[in-house]
């Protein structure tokens, strides 16, 4: 059964208040006689010792007499003829009678104390004779139970018995309510993570407490709404990001686009002015040859600017991409097949060396685009007679694509240079796609699209280009072509 917390403080706050109440009472019961008659009994011994050192026969002195009585005690003191010495009340004669000539057979040289009767109104204390030349004193001295003295000295004892009390009821009760805010230090924790926005604890809703259960819950709500709205904010500023990154994006590929296409026509542009002047001087053969020349330039020109456009339209709609699941080994052969007869033509060995199972997901049109770059690099830079390998493997969960070409290595520091855009190892002023600088360049834009690798190596004979592309199965067995996307949109 589940507690209430203000229920539980009230009654630990009437249990420590009967327990100090009771406590005391026994104590003052139980330890107050023995405490007040050592007291007493240490009071009385000291007057005594001090009415040793007067002188009884000539006393004129009662400092000492107003010092004990201000703490309690009479004195009775009489010669042997019971003549008055000194006595604590007026009636002299009554005290003395009353004192000791009525029990003159109990006092004796020796000082006796005579244990508390509280039956008693008064209680003597000690009886004793003291002889000074040679006379005997009888001195009675008693404790006036009734006295001022008395009421303070139970003040003070109590008073004492209350701050021990007190001190051990506190010490009780910090132990309990230590384990009562137990859980609240608890939720108190957890709160501030949740400020930190830091999730991952749980306040525990098992409490002894109705209130702190309560609290819990409304804790752990919070903290779920919280991390929800947390989640949607983060999602929203990313996906921001995302589209703030795409238009930079655009807007450098639009700059680079008119830079580009503003530096490669230049060149043709240039070459069909001066022709175009040398017309009207020439005759009618010559102008035929410049007319062929012309066309020849706008042709390439027109092959240039298809290339770009190309390119850019590629970049714009990579994100839009469908990735389906492709088998590479028949993708590799259809393309080795359709390059055949080229390579026939320039008298090239082409081989392949081709591993089954290398399955991947992605777009088809980009991938074989890769490949044919790759290839027509190849045939392009291997001269009459020369070797070009195919190569694809599976490598540690990835599909490693490779083309070898027998021919000049490339220099160390141009194995970078070669995949930026527009960039051509020997500058051949033509409009033609792959010496402007483009192929590689969209291989690296269509690997990248699919979250792989690429590179070039120098072999002892020649130059591999290579790309990756991880492997279906590892990536995308849970995922739908649909959310394959997702994936990739939201790397």
């Amino acid at each position: 059964m589940k507690k209430r917390i203000n229920i539980k403080f009230f009654l630990l706050q009437w249990i420590f208040l009967v327990l100090m109440t009771v406590f005391g009472a026994i104590c003052y019961e139980l330890f107050f006689p023995v405490y007040y008659d050592q007291l007493k009994n240490a009071q009385v011994q000291d007057a005594y010792l001090d009415i040793e050192e007067l002188d009884l026969g000539v006393l004129d002195d009662y400092s000492v007499f107003n010092n004990y009585e201000e703490k309690g005690l009479t004195f009775t003191i009489a010669d042997e003829n019971m003549t008055p010495v000194y006595t604590t009340r007026g009636d002299s004669e009554y005290s003395i009678y009353r004192n000791i000539e009525s029990k003159l057979s109990s006092f004796s040289q020796n000082a006796q104390i005579i244990e508390r009767n509280s039956s008693q109104k008064e209680v003597t204390k000690l009886r004793a004779i003291i002889t000074q030349d040679n006379t005997d004193y009888y001195i009675v001295i008693k404790d006036n139970i009734y006295c001022s003295t008395r009421g303070k000295l139970s003040e003070q004892f109590l008073t004492a018995v209350f701050i021990v009390i007190f001190g051990i009821a506190s010490l009780g009760m910090a132990f309990f309510s230590k384990r009562m805010i137990k859980p609240i230090v608890q939720l108190a924790n957890v709160a501030g993570k949740v400020a930190e926005r830091d999730f991952s604890e749980k306040a525990e809703e098992n409490s002894e407490y109705t209130e702190i259960n309560q609290l819990a819950k409304n804790i752990n709500h919070i903290s779920k709404r919280f991390q929800e709205s947390i989640g949607q904010i983060d999602e929203s500023r990313d996906c921001q990001l995302r589209q703030n990154v795409r238009q930079e994006r655009m807007e450098k590929l639009q700059k680079e686009f008119i830079a580009n296409v503003s530096h490669e026509l230049k060149t043709p542009l240039a070459v069909i002015s001066s022709q175009v002047e040398m017309i009207s001087y020439v005759d009618e053969e010559a102008r035929n040859a410049y007319l062929a020349s012309i066309q020849e330039e706008v042709e390439k020109m027109s092959g240039l600017v298809s290339g770009l456009l190309n390119t850019t339209v590629m970049e714009h709609h990579m994100e839009k991409v469908i990735l389906k699941t492709l088998n590479m080994k028949e993708i590799l052969e259809y393309i080795m097949l359709k390059y055949d007869g080229l390579a026939k033509k320039k008298r090239l060995h082409m081989e392949s060396f081709l591993e089954d199972d290398c399955i991947v997901s992605g777009d088809r049109e980009y991938i074989e685009q890769a490949v044919n770059n790759y290839m027509m690099n190849a045939i392009e830079h291997t001269e009459l007679g020369g070797r070009i390998r195919v190569t694809l493997r599976n490598e540690h969960g990835s599909i490693r694509i490779g083309v070898y070409n027998s021919g000049k290595q490339i220099p160390e520091k141009e194995l970078q240079r070669i995949w930026s855009g527009f960039y051509s190892r020997n500058q051949i002023e033509t409009a033609d796609c792959s010496h402007a600088g483009l192929g590689l360049y969209i291989v690296q834009s269509v690997v990248t699209m699919h979250n792989g690798k690429y590179g070039v190596e120098n072999l002892r004979e020649g130059v591999e280009f290579w790309f990756t592309i991880p492997q279906a199965d590892l990536i995308y067995q849970n995922a739908s072509p649909q959310n394959a996307v997702l994936c990739h949109l939201a790397n």
